[in-house]
């Protein structure tokens, strides 16, 4: 199994190319932006081993970072990403006037 997203959307949502940070025969991508007011985003996908990362940050300081696993796919709509978890916890990324994330329990 591995992560499913759409290439297209995770361009039209970082407005950039991602970065491959992986070695041979591995698929990881890191994501950023940045956005209004100093905050920033940047996000990592694992691919294969069905992970992500994503940390927001305000000027130089981190105010939040977190792992995922098992990670089933990522959508967009809008200005949001919609990260799904296997678990039925959904991450909300959004990037309206800043970045934020919701995590849903569902």
């Amino acid at each position: 199994m591995f992560i499913k997203f759409d290439d297209l959307d995770m361009l039209e949502f970082f407005e950039n190319e991602p970065i491959f940070i992986s070695e041979k025969n591995e698929a990881v991508f890191m994501y950023s932006a940045k956005g209004e007011n100093l905050f920033s985003v940047i996000l990592t996908i694992d691919t294969y081993a069905r992970k992500v990362d994503i940390s927001i940050n305000y000027s130089d300081n981190i105010i939040f970072s977190g792992e995922f696993d098992n990670v089933a796919g990522i959508r967009k709509s809008e200005d949001v990403l919609f990260i799904e978890i296997e678990d039925k916890r959904r991450l909300v990324l959004k990037k309206s006037s800043g970045f934020s994330l919701v995590i849903e329990n569902n």
